[in-house]
């Protein structure tokens, strides 16, 4: 799925929409004005005053977690728009995985035997998200899918 981000606006209308389309924003490279740089960083707030942004959050690929000024950044090269199993950042997508992973088994816990389009809908969203192989092992996937109909998501 991997979509080009073209702005820091976009960036923040995906991170405000995450949870009705899932994916996360990850750049191969953020660069600091002091030099540092981080490889894989994940964005993961961008804070606004009205239509200001003054701060960005992300995740490093050692799992750090830092926020930043905006007038302290200095790049970020190729951002896209990607589902959390195709991240090359580990540490942020096992963080994240584990995180849908807790929702979606308490989503199907609240809808134990019914099937209604919108848990269908949500759960596949985290599914699609997360990528089958990894839902397959903590959930019963065919309420979702059925056997006949399923395609290679990850």
């Amino acid at each position: 799925m991997s979509y080009q981000i073209n702005g820091l606006k976009d960036i923040h209308k995906l991170l405000v929409n995450e949870r009705k389309i899932g994916g996360v924003i990850e750049v191969n490279t953020l660069r600091l004005r002091t030099g540092e740089t981080y490889q894989h960083a994940v964005i993961t707030n961008i804070d606004l005053i009205g239509s200001s942004i003054y701060s960005i959050g992300f995740v490093t690929e050692d799992g750090q977690n830092l926020i930043v000024n905006i007038t302290e950044l200095g790049l970020l090269d190729e951002p896209k728009h990607k589902k959390v199993y195709e991240l090359n950042n580990q540490a942020y997508k096992k963080t994240k995985t584990i995180e849908k992973m807790k929702y979606l088994k308490r989503l199907f816990e609240v809808n134990d035997g019914s099937t209604s389009p919108i848990f269908r809908e949500e759960a596949q969203m985290i599914i699609e998200d997360i990528g089958l192989p990894a839902a397959k092992k903590e959930v019963d996937t065919s309420i979702i899918y059925s056997e006949k109909n399923v395609y290679s998501i990850a």
